[in-house]
């Protein structure tokens, strides 16, 4: 691994690229796939399918050899680990100011490689998938807009940049997932996930505005208070130069917040509350973001419903971009949630949550693509239980590992859908393992990975979540990462039972009579190539979660992985404030856990085990008689998605589309349309009908009306001028 961290920084110094070129060139890492997206949709029905193929896989695939010279870059010590370019002042309003600037260090880089990668991959896919649909110009606009929009919320310097890219992936995931809008349920999905999001991009605004709030009172605050930051004025020309919600003027905020956490704010709409409190408060409405973007509770239910798209954009959104994007959020500004125990407690607790009813909702569902959405969910779960355990290495660790091995599986999944007549009924499916030979090795490999088998990559992702929110506490709270762990646990070993099901039930499992095909294709060369590309990237990702790097901290010889260390530059002023204010208190691992290791994997054996006893031996021998009452119970429930919809129409949606249908029966039929509208027209009706009395068309009785008008005028004037 010293090798090649070394070789990375030979060919950064040697001069073949430059830093400050390559900083000021990051905004060409958008523009490429912008370019493609403008191209595709605009002259693509003329240009011909070729040439938008050429030109939306050429965009990609330009974007990702600029990350990759990024991503060589940024490993040079001598650049600090980081690139950036100012592009250009973007608005300024009163002491508020925004730049318009790009930055990337090795969390950044990191994503770059994973969304322009395996976006890439999927770009190629789907050159054959949609290859005979009518709108695929318009397809693959979207899918280059989607990539670029995803690039801006990763590269953006500040909260407000981050926020353009943050919208532009909402807005392309109702395009993408209701592509064929024909069909109202598919238009009908990208409805619900478009306002869905909308109402956790409103719990972003309102912490950005908190944010901007509490950065202009601390401006005002006594020299004193500066205790753990270079001062006042650097602070002030933080604000100035970068703007007041750029990640590094938040970042230095972060090391005085600890100073004035119990202190109220002085002055401005915040005055009265505490610092600490009102930064609870912003961490909570970001929480309620990001359960919007990567589908936790109590927002998750748009994400299952997203199969309604293409196949490889349920790839695009589910594993490399855009439910990942509250991960990179809380990861960015990690710094400030290890400074309130309430905030990491809370998002311990809902990613545990939401990683253990989505797997048991994966347990009945019969839709291939149907169980991998719902795994999606769960595995988002098990990267905010990181979060909120405070091993944010891990959490990242596992985004980059889900990417690949998710990405295999639902590209598999269509595959198999391509080679079966788009059967997606598991029950319906059985031996592809034979018929099926390539898609069957790599959805196996992935399936083992997301499973928890060493020697694959999510074995160390999510079983360092698991050990951390185990080991760890928070002594606010001091209950919170125990419970969240038991939630974790069963979700692991639920994992493995519905994965494993899935797998059985569709490669290994007897064809039924009822399948649209009597017998299933392997896929073409374009489908089969990505697949092979992301099962190899599954296993050899494992090489970043090994604990086999020896390092000192505090006088202690720790062990850490090659993500935990790559992270470290990313990471330092977080490590900082853990250690300063005690929010969080994190043991250090000082050897190998096997113990850990070998737990978890007794309960992905197991998981798997009570998956091929119940699939493979029991309900087979059982085959035409009904469940025993208990587990027909629990299928129902299961299958009903524990009625969470139900309730939403019921408590919401339904109270909000009545009242909408008063209002508009009330305001828009009566008053505007019956009295405004009609009433004005009505009464112009009538004042002209009786008027037209008075328009007889005889001159001389104009002639006496104008001689009395005028006798009556005569009259008044003399009345007024005589005394």
């Amino acid at each position: 691994m010293e090798n090649i961290a070394h070789y990375f920084q030979t060919f950064a110094s040697s001069g073949l690229v430059d830093p400050k070129v390559i900083g000021n060139s990051l905004w060409l890492i958008i523009a490429l796939p912008l370019l493609g997206a403008f191209f595709s949709g605009v002259f693509g029905k003329v240009i011909g399918r070729q040439n938008v193929h050429l030109i939306a896989v050429g965009a990609i695939a330009g974007s990702f050899l600029l990350s990759l010279l990024t991503f060589i870059t940024i490993n040079d010590p001598s650049t600090d680990y980081a690139v950036a370019g100012d592009v250009a002042g973007w608005f300024h309003a009163g002491t508020f100011n925004v730049r318009l600037a790009f930055s990337a260090d090795h969390l950044s880089g990191s994503m770059l490689l994973v969304i322009t990668g395996i976006g890439l991959l999927i770009h190629i896919y789907s050159t054959e998938y949609m290859s005979h649909d009518a709108g695929y110009w318009r397809f693959f606009a979207y899918l280059n807009l989607f990539v670029a929009s995803m690039l801006t919320l990763v590269l953006a310097d500040s909260l407000p940049l981050m926020f353009v890219g943050w919208e532009g992936v909402g807005m392309c995931s109702y395009l993408l997932i209701g592509f064929w809008y024909e069909d109202p349920q598919k238009a009908y999905a990208g409805r619900k996930a478009f306002i869905t999001n909308r109402i956790g991009d409103f719990g972003f605004l309102l912490a950005s505005f908190l944010l901007v709030l509490t950065l202009d009172s601390m401006t005002k605050l006594p020299n004193s208070k500066f205790a753990l930051s270079a001062g006042p004025t650097d602070f002030n020309s933080k604000l100035q130069t970068k703007g007041t919600l750029a990640f590094t003027t938040l970042e230095h905020a972060a090391k005085t917040l600890p100073n004035i956490m119990k202190d109220p704010i002085a002055d401005g709409p915040l005055k009265g509350f505490e610092y600490g409190n009102v930064l609870t408060a912003i961490l909570l409405l970001m929480m309620l973001g990001a359960a919007g973007k990567s589908a936790q509770i109590p927002l998750y239910v748009w994400l299952p419903d997203a199969m309604a798209g293409p196949t490889p954009v349920s790839a695009l959104i589910h594993a490399a971009t855009m439910v990942t994007s509250g991960i990179y959020l809380f990861c960015r500004i990690s710094y400030l949630l290890v400074l309130s125990p309430t905030a990491m407690a809370t998002v311990a607790l809902i990613g545990g949550s939401t990683a253990f009813v989505a797997a048991l909702i994966a347990f009945s569902q019969k839709g291939l693509k149907k169980v991998l959405a719902y795994s999606t969910v769960s595995q988002l779960g098990f990267m905010f239980l990181g979060i909120g355990s405070g091993i944010f290495w891990a959490a990242f660790l596992h985004v980059v590992t889900h990417a690949f091995f998710k990405a295999c599986l639902f590209l598999g999944a269509g595959s198999v859908m391509h080679g079966n007549a788009e059967e997606e009924d598991i029950t319906k499916l059985g031996g592809l393992r034979k018929e099926m030979p390539v898609t069957w090795a790599t959805f196996f490999v992935a399936t083992m990975a997301i499973t928890g088998i060493i020697p694959l990559s999510g074995f160390f992702s999510k079983d360092s979540i698991l050990h951390a929110a185990h080991a760890n506490e928070i002594p606010a709270m001091p209950h919170a990462l125990h419970i969240a762990w038991i939630l974790g646990t069963l979700s692991a070993l639920g994992t493995a039972f519905y994965m494993m099901r899935m797998y059985f039930v569709a490669f290994e499992g007897e064809r039924s009579k009822d399948a649209k095909a009597a017998h299933a294709h392997e896929s073409a060369p374009a489908m089969t190539v990505p697949l092979v590309f992301l099962a190899i990237g599954s296993v050899l990702l494992v090489s970043h979660g090994i604990p086999i790097m020896h390092v000192e901290r505090n006088g202690h010889e720790v062990t850490q992985s090659l993500m935990e260390n790559f992270l470290d530059p990313v990471f330092q002023t977080t490590n900082q404030l853990i250690e300063s204010q005690g929010t969080i208190k994190i043991e250090p691992e000082e050897g190998v856990p096997w113990g850990v290791y070998l737990q978890a994997w007794i309960i992905a054996l197991l998981g798997g085990g009570i998956a091929f006893f119940l699939y493979r031996i029991y309900f087979p021998s059982r085959k035409g008689q009904p469940l025993p009452g208990a587990l027909e119970a629990l299928r129902k429930l299961s299958w009903n998605k524990f009625y969470v919809d139900e309730f939403y129409d019921l408590a919401f949606i339904s109270p909000i589309r009545a009242g909408a249908k008063a209002l508009h029966k009330i305001f828009d039929e009566i008053i505007i349309d019956g009295i405004f509208v009609r009433g004005s027209a009505w009464l112009t009706a009538r004042t002209g009908a009786a008027l037209r009395y008075m328009q007889s068309g005889d001159a001389q009785s104009y002639a006496a009306v104008m001689a009395i008008a005028l006798a009556g005028g005569l009259i008044w004037v003399l009345m007024k001028v005589m005394p």
